[in-house]
């Protein structure tokens, strides 16, 4: 008798179905989105690069793929695995601290 192997069924539409959801598995899906956004913005900002929207954007996402990225690649090189949330917590942070350093002194 051999079991049948669990699959992982998510109500992809509720919160309960993320719930649980750790760390890692967020950075992933952000890095991810992050990706597919910056393509789109960077067609917008190549259509019309003066709007403070799209550049706003464009910064946004590139810091916020690039920390993840540093993220990901800190584990790939021997951090421990019990610093994923710290990591990303960091990546996010960081990625807003810089933003709003660079957006409100490219004002001045």
């Amino acid at each position: 008798m051999t079991a049948e192997p669990r699959i992982l069924r998510r109500e992809w539409t509720s919160a309960e179905g993320w719930r649980g959801t750790p760390a890692g598995m967020w950075a992933w899906l952000i890095q991810r989105v992050a990706a597919i956004l910056l393509l789109v913005v960077i067609a917008a900002h190549l259509v019309n690069p003066f709007r403070r929207g799209v550049q706003a954007a464009l910064l946004a996402l590139a810091l916020l793929h690039a920390l993840l990225g540093v993220r990901a690649l800190l584990l790939d090189l021997g951090l421990p695995l019990r610093w994923h949330r710290a990591l990303f917590v960091a990546a996010l942070g960081l990625a807003a601290t810089i933003f709003v350093a660079v957006w409100t002194w490219r004002w001045y």
